[in-house]
């Protein structure tokens, strides 16, 4: 599943995450990367091991996350990693990769199932840097407006292109979904869409409460808590 995911981040979130980059000091991108992709990483990376600010800015993306309703149909999160805030320059790029498929998360390992991107800086701000994510019918250029997140399966094949002006910056992490399948995954998804629009227009009918049977079935079929 492909998604974009509208003002993940609010404008109070937004401007804390600016104060934590004003007041962060960016370190080389490839240290957080294994040996066959740290020659294709050329990018920045907000060093948090000893920032004051990491327990808050953790927990601030956690609730994010976990507070979305598009968010939360979609990826059905159990466990996320820790976020990198990352940041292009003029010439920067990161070439085709795919991700780890175990990452750590404070400490302990998660599996990777989806990726997301969140944006933080204004589209026309900047020129080139679209993430570009290989799909079976091509590729997919991304390049969202400030605060909006785009996920996306872990398995893909993907890419940032190179900076040409201005600068790039972005909030990256990985999810562990409660299901791992990605067709299940969909399924589900595809459900709580149809639930979400009988609930609209027919809210007492028994349409609604199959389709809700349903969903919560396959649910605790699928789900890995």
């Amino acid at each position: 599943m492909y998604l974009r995911i509208p003002n993940l981040l609010s404008e109070e979130g937004l401007q804390f995450v600016d104060q934590l980059v004003a007041a962060s000091q960016f370190v080389d991108g490839s240290a957080t990367t294994g040996a066959p992709t740290k020659s294709a990483k050329n990018n920045l990376q907000i060093d948090l091991a000893d920032n004051p600010n990491r327990e808050k800015f953790l927990q601030m993306m956690s609730t994010a996350v976990n507070a979305n309703p598009a968010m939360r149909a979609a990826a059905l999160p159990r466990r996320m990693s820790s976020p990198l805030l990352s940041k292009y320059e003029q010439g920067m790029s990161y070439g085709w990769h795919i991700d780890n498929p175990i990452m750590s998360s404070m400490g302990s390992p998660i599996r990777t199932d989806i990726a997301c991107t969140v944006f933080l800086s204004d589209s026309s701000s900047y020129e080139g840097g679209e993430l570009v994510v290989r799909t079976s019918s091509g590729d997919m250029r991304v390049k969202f407006n400030r605060g909006d997140a785009f996920i996306y399966p872990a398995t893909s094949r993907h890419q940032v292109l190179e900076v040409t002006s201005g600068e790039r910056l972005a909030i990256v992490f990985w999810i562990q979904s409660m299901v791992s399948d990605a067709g299940k995954r969909e399924t589900l998804h595809d459900l709580s869409i149809a639930y979400d629009r009988v609930m609209q227009e027919s809210p007492k009918s028994e349409a609604l409460q199959i389709i809700q049977r349903a969903q919560t079935n396959l649910l605790r079929r699928w789900g890995q808590v």
